[in-house]
């Protein structure tokens, strides 16, 4: 439901193609609930046939995708659980915010992002969705305009800005609905002063976004944003204010 663009991310001077053709296939694999034959991988990541059936193979061999002889399936493997073990079984703040987030996003009916501050953008690090038939979603690893929406208030009144340095992201952002300069500079006046943003429609029409800060003082590296439908009553910005900040307090625990 976004329309928002995000901002292409640099790529590398020269790019691995097994490297790159191994991770689309475990993304495909990943984001089907079914086990996939190998020519319909093929047809959704347009891989060459053997190419894909090599790199199958070696995935298989590490552990990392299970092929099913009897059905010719693939399906991803329980070694990619072991790879992850250790970001699993971080407990940092940021950690503990992304679980924490799950609960807050079925309350609020809502999608919840963590953000990290990525020079002059924000990049989704987790997402937690309510589950809903028509829901906002969101891409990980995605990354956007450092001054959009809720969350880019919140990054306008926690740094040392030069009013050129604000003028010129402000006029950056994609707005859908561009707000008035003056009006935003007013917004992000109240942002440092409450510590929460609030976006309503301007970046996308119909939505909500309200962003509390996961750092409460110093630098502000993340951000927590929640995303609902303007319509829908539980579209109370202070009530989800209140209830980011309990992420937060979860986080900080």
């Amino acid at each position: 439901m976004n329309s928002v663009v995000p901002l292409q991310r640099t790529e590398p001077a020269k790019q691995v193609g097994a490297v790159t053709a191994a991770i689309a296939i475990l993304r495909c694999l990943g984001h089907h609930e079914d086990s996939l034959r190998l020519t319909e991988i093929v047809a959704k990541e347009g891989i060459n046939p053997s190419t894909a059936l090599n790199i199958l193979r070696t995935l298989e061999y590490e552990g990392l995708v299970a092929f099913d002889r009897r059905t010719k399936r693939y399906t991803l493997a329980s070694g990619l659980a072991d790879l992850a073990a250790p970001l699993v079984k971080r407990d940092d703040p940021v950690t503990r915010a992304a679980r924490a987030m799950v609960a807050a996003a079925q309350e609020l009916h809502a999608t919840i992002g963590l953000w990290r501050r990525v020079g002059d953008e924000l990049e989704l690090l987790h997402v937690a969705d309510c589950g809903a038939t028509i829901r906002i979603a969101f891409t990980l690893g995605r990354r956007l305009p450092m001054f959009l929406g809720a969350m880019g208030r919140l990054v306008a009144a926690r740094g040392e800005w030069r009013e050129e340095e604000l003028d010129r992201g402000f006029a950056q952002v994609p707005w859908a609905k561009p707000p008035c300069y003056a009006a935003w500079k007013d917004e992000v006046t109240a942002a440092a002063r409450d510590a929460v943003g609030i976006d309503r429609g301007h970046v996308n029409a119909g939505v909500l976004g309200v962003a509390v800060p996961l750092e409460r003082a110093g630098p502000l590296r993340h951000v927590i944003a929640a995303a609902l439908f303007d319509t829908s009553d539980h579209a109370d910005p202070r009530v989800i204010a209140h209830r980011l900040r309990a992420v937060v307090d979860d986080a900080d625990a």
